[in-house]
């Protein structure tokens, strides 16, 4: 088997665990579906070849979610780290976009060498300045953001990953423990 055979076989078995984090699957199973698929494509490429052992499996999406249930009682961290990272980066682009709309409106008003402050909607408790020189020269600044750069993202990865459902586990277990014996 070459080198690209390998990145190829290991490309699907990514592609596959990462469908199967987004299932829900817990670590230890993940690496036994992992172990499992690789050996599987391994001996599957040496009889017919590798492409056809990746066509074989078909998507890595759909073998994930055919081999696996959805686990209602595990907190979903993957697609919540995912979510306030695209919080984060939407809310950083626009704390910049807002502070150089700030500055233009500030040199078209003709506010040039001194500092001028204010607040932008819908940025509320921000403060931006920025300053003008006739030279040219810009200079702008926002104060008062942590609140949305660490809150937002913080916000959106407790509402995605749902750590609440942990305590149906621990109510789950000592439902099926009590429950009565005919």
């Amino acid at each position: 088997m070459t080198i690209i055979d390998r990145a190829r076989i290991e490309s699907a078995i990514l592609r596959y665990d990462f469908w199967l984090e987004m299932r829900g699957v817990r670590g230890s199973r993940r690496r036994d579906l992992r172990r499992e698929l690789r050996a599987n494509l391994a001996e599957a490429s040496t009889d017919v070849g590798t492409t056809r052992a990746l066509f074989g499996i078909g998507s890595p999406k759909e073998l994930a979610f055919g081999a696996t249930e959805t686990d209602p009682t595990r907190p979903r961290w993957s697609q919540a780290a995912m979510a306030a990272a695209g919080v984060f980066t939407v809310v950083l682009f626009g704390c910049v976009l807002t502070a150089i709309a700030f500055t233009s409106g500030v040199e078209a008003s003709g506010a040039t060498g001194r500092e001028v402050s204010g607040a932008v909607f819908p940025w509320f408790g921000v403060d931006y300045t920025a300053q003008v020189d006739p030279g040219r020269s810009y200079s702008a600044g926002a104060g008062g953001f942590g609140g949305y750069l660490l809150g937002l993202p913080l916000l959106t990865f407790v509402l995605v990953a749902q750590p609440w459902r942990l305590l149906r586990r621990g109510h789950r277990a000592a439902a099926t423990t009590s429950s009565p014996r005919a």
